[in-house]
């Protein structure tokens, strides 16, 4: 009895770890922007393996960055991905971060409206998220 308890146990945990494990897409739809027509989606359903000099920027990423922009940088429905090539740093230099997390910006790009400056953001978090943010693009093969 005990032996088929846990069995039960183990097959519904499984279930429910897989059901949350689903496929990453971007829920951002951007055949309405004049500025692109494709779908912003995620192909690569796993996380990256993060570098730990970089964890220090995946943290503070997590913490003032990813409830607008996603968790790996695919955006939501409160603001854009930075995995676009827009945000690479051709288009948008390392200086339109700083400018965006301490200052805020115009909409610009996307119709999620004008993005405040982050709240408690110090030039020091955004040294540290930044690099993170261009390891994860490069990752992601944005650039």
């Amino acid at each position: 009895m005990l032996k088929t308890l846990i069995t039960i146990l183990l097959v519904i945990l499984s279930a429910a770890s897989n059901a949350q494990a689903g496929p990453s897409k971007s829920i951002i739809d951007t055949s309405t922007e004049t500025v692109g027509r494709q779908m912003l989606t995620s192909t690569d359903n796993k996380a990256p393996k993060v570098p730990f000099k970089f964890s220090l920027g995946l943290s503070k990423y997590r913490d003032m960055c990813s409830n607008c922009h996603g968790k790996w940088g695919d955006g939501t429905e409160q603001g854009p991905p930075l995995m676009h090539p827009f945000y690479k740093p051709s288009h948008h230099a390392d200086s339109a971060f700083y400018r965006a997390a301490l200052k805020g910006v115009k909409a610009h790009h996307w119709k999620f409206g004008n993005m405040p400056p982050v709240a408690g953001a110090s030039s020091k978090d955004v040294d540290r998220i930044l690099p993170f943010i261009r390891w994860l693009q490069q990752e992601k093969k944005v650039y």
